[in-house]
């Protein structure tokens, strides 16, 4: 044994890594431009696209915040990952418009649609998102690796966070530096395999333990431990943090969420065609969902064997259970390579965060306003300097918050409240530079008001409010300023609306690019075209999903 873990774990660790950094490594030739470095030049295809939305999207956050959730709450917490599940039928239809937006960034979309002082505040508001994002990926690493050391509840327990921080951090700060979004997207491609398999691997392992004894052992565990912890733990609703009214406001609130994703561009644009986005970014999705039904049943059989054996559960136990179970469940070999699994998903995901939050700043901040006449290289120097000055902040925010979960709320509802600007750009002409700023701002103030100033307040009211705030400024600061200039509007929607390599098109009229037998609805403003029989049957398929996703868990739960 070396430092907790087998000599046979360190030596699966040294390989796998050995080889992902030699891929990223071998990466840098495509990423030695900016666009190669922030989008990989559009060229990949379905398979990639998939794993990369699956890999980006995917992090120990989720599995550690799934696992923690449902150890410290019971079914419940499937919803710290399910909290995205009903916006993945709109990413079918979304993802064709991002990739017509024709840009490197979002902080794109939002100078092109409203101006340069949008693109700023977009910036500011998903790079504090985003910040604290990287942070749960980082907390999620940190106490898995922990739990899988056996450092979790020991006297130099603070001591192996900050040395296994600050080590899985600077790995994928390197990697990334290296390689750019497409060291990512290759990375994703393996590692997204590996997490899928080694997700379920653990599972019937858990139940089959003779202190769970099944399903039927587990449900019999956790309904007899419910009365004394004051909850039902086979209630997929709970009280305290995701009862009904929480989960509904929380699947509204997300195709907004999703909306404000710095790293959207990448896994709706970097494919080869529209099809590669939209099955990237709905498909990928859609694989975790499925891969969180795994992580619940495995954190509650966790639970139901931790009831058994008498053991006081907290919250450090909560959030080192990952850890703590797989080190239980499976053999040495298998360790390193979910060990292995789970900390190359916190670069490739740490690394997708890190490439298009640095670029916002490179290329909206830096080539407009610092240095507009900054040479390729130069623009691309300050993107990867801005990048570590991203990640270091995302480390001090982890020390200073050290909850997975809720880490990952925060990330959920700060990305929302500009995803409330991003969505009314793209339906509502009449939407202009102050319906933005007031949608954003109004947002904001109610989500501080809500969450920090104001006691008491309802979760789903909390949760509910700033969007409403948001829409509201949106559409009252819009109507009592001067409208946006008609040309560049319809211009913007021209561009959305012609897909790429018909570019021919663009400099048709709107009516012409769109004609009216296209149109579904345009009263007040509104523009919103009549759905294609790919996106109409898309969105229906994915619906289904979710909602067999959601029946699946049921099921298992039934008494």
């Amino acid at each position: 044994m070396l430092l907790g873990l087998e000599y046979v774990i360190w030596a699966v660790l040294a390989l796998y890594f050995a080889g992902m950094l030699a891929l990223g490594w071998w990466s840098r030739r495509r990423a030695s431009r900016q666009s190669g470095y922030l989008i990989g030049d559009r060229r990949f295809g379905t398979p990639m696209m998939v794993m990369h939305s699956f890999g980006a999207g995917t992090n120990p956050g989720d599995a550690a915040g799934v696992i923690s959730g449902s150890v410290a709450a019971g079914a419940s917490g499937v919803w710290a990952s399910w909290l995205w599940m009903f916006g993945t039928p709109f990413y079918w239809l979304v993802a064709p418009l991002v990739r017509r937006m024709r840009c490197l960034t979002l902080a794109d979309y939002f100078e092109e649609r409203f101006g340069r002082g949008a693109a700023a505040l977009y910036i500011v508001v998903a790079a504090v998102g985003m910040v604290v994002c990287l942070t749960s990926v980082l907390l999620a690493t940190t106490s898995t690796v922990q739990g899988m050391m056996g450092k979790a509840a020991t006297d130099d327990a603070e001591a192996w966070f900050y040395g296994i921080l600050l080590i899985s951090t600077l790995t994928f700060m390197i990697y990334s530096y290296w390689g750019g979004i497409v060291a990512a997207i290759r990375t994703d491609f393996i590692q997204g395999l590996m997490i899928i398999a080694l997700s379920f691997m653990a599972v019937p392992a858990a139940i089959y333990l003779p202190s769970v004894g099944g399903l039927s052992g587990m449900r019999a565990a956790l309904a007899a431990a419910s009365p004394e912890r004051g909850a039902d733990l086979l209630s997929m609703f709970d009280p305290a943090r995701f009862n009904l009214g929480v989960v509904l406001v929380l699947c509204a609130q997300a195709p907004l969420s999703a909306l404000a994703l710095p790293h959207l561009i990448t896994v709706c644009g970097a494919g080869k065609s529209e099809w590669e986005g939209r099955m990237g970014f709905a498909g990928g999705n859609m694989l975790k969902r499925i891969c969180t039904i795994g992580w619940a049943v495995l954190g509650l059989c966790w639970l139901a064997h931790l009831i058994r054996q008498g053991a006081e559960i907290d919250t450090a136990t909560a959030d080192a259970a990952f850890g703590d179970s797989i080190r239980y469940l499976l053999p040495p070999v298998f360790q390193g390579l979910m060990l292995a699994a789970i900390m190359a998903a916190a670069m490739s995901s740490g690394n997708a965060f890190q490439v298009t939050v640095a670029g916002l700043f490179s290329e909206t901040l830096y080539r407009r306003y610092i240095r507009p006449n900054a040479s390729d290289h130069s623009a691309l120097m300050v993107t990867k300097m801005a990048g570590v000055v991203y990640v270091v902040a995302a480390v001090v925010v982890a020390i200073l918050l050290r909850s997975v979960v809720d880490a990952i709320m925060v990330y959920f509802r700060i990305l929302a409240l500009v995803g409330i600007s991003t969505a009314m750009g793209l339906l509502w002409r009449r939407m202009n530079q102050a319906g933005m700023y007031g949608a954003t701002i109004l947002a904001v103030a109610v989500f501080l008001l809500a969450e920090y100033v104001i006691e008491g307040v309802p979760p789903a009211v909390a949760i509910g409010a700033p969007l409403v705030a948001g829409t509201l400024g949106g559409i009252v600061f819009s109507l009592v300023t001067r409208p946006p200039d008609r040309k560049v509007v319809e211009r913007f929607f021209t561009k959305i609306y012609t897909p790429v390599g018909q570019d021919e098109k663009l400099a048709q009229p709107l009516d012409e690019a769109v004609p009216p037998s296209d149109q579904f609805l345009t009263a007040g403003g509104l523009f919103i075209v009549k759905p294609s029989r790919e996106s109409w049957v898309g969105f229906l398929a994915f619906l289904a999903l979710c909602v067999a996703c959601v029946a699946v868990m049921y099921a298992l739960l039934a008494q």
